[in-house]
């Protein structure tokens, strides 16, 4: 190879590293998932980059919670004393939380929990009240990012549930997010 075409070879590949456009990250991208599932997470995977809670890989999800020491499929909570039991994608990125705080939650105390998993540049899409239950959804392009086709426009719905079937503000027993509605939509029949 000439020494002009190995030049010419070395100003490209400087050029393709050293510049992106405004905003963009030049580090790798996290994976991101490819088939939309509901199933048990796999165990003993290794971290990833990316994000540490709703929408994490598994193994890095697990990395930065320690296994319930009553259910062991379940996590500990962390901020509140209960549990948090998950479910995947089909490649491994968690998709759904269902979370039980051991002494029920009011509203406010409800929403806390369910935002400190969410990224940080998520946007308040709605926020509904039924007889049955209270639902928000959230948007945001880490999560975007993160799950690909499986949510493109990173949408994350949260759902509070009451005892008895009628939603209390003063008592919330169970603390669901997923990525159940499409974008705007809210069709939980609670």
């Amino acid at each position: 190879m000439g020494r002009a075409v190995r030049i010419l070879l070395a100003v490209i590949c400087v050029a393709v590293v050293a510049c992106a456009p405004p905003g963009v990250s030049k580090t790798h991208a996290p994976a991101t998932t490819n088939a939309a599932g509901s199933i048990s997470c796999p165990d003993g995977k290794a971290a990833r980059a990316g994000l540490d809670n709703f929408g994490a890989y598994i193994g890095t999800w697990q990395t930065n919670r320690p296994h319930d020491s009553i259910v062991s499929t379940n996590y500990v909570i962390g901020i509140v004393p209960g549990y948090v039991a998950v479910r995947c994608s089909d490649d491994g990125f968690v998709v759904q939380e269902e979370i039980h705080p051991r002494y029920q939650s009011p509203a406010g105390q409800a929403l806390r929990i369910a935002l400190t998993d969410i990224p940080d540049d998520s946007n308040k899409v709605y926020d509904h009240v039924h007889a049955g239950c209270r639902v928000f959804q959230y948007t945001s392009n880490k999560l975007a990012h993160q799950l690909g086709v499986d949510d493109a426009d990173g949408r994350v719905d949260i759902v509070f549930e009451s005892d008895n079937g009628t939603y209390n503000p003063a008592s919330v027993k169970v603390i669901l997010m997923d990525l159940y509605d499409r974008l705007g939509a809210d069709t939980r029949d609670c």
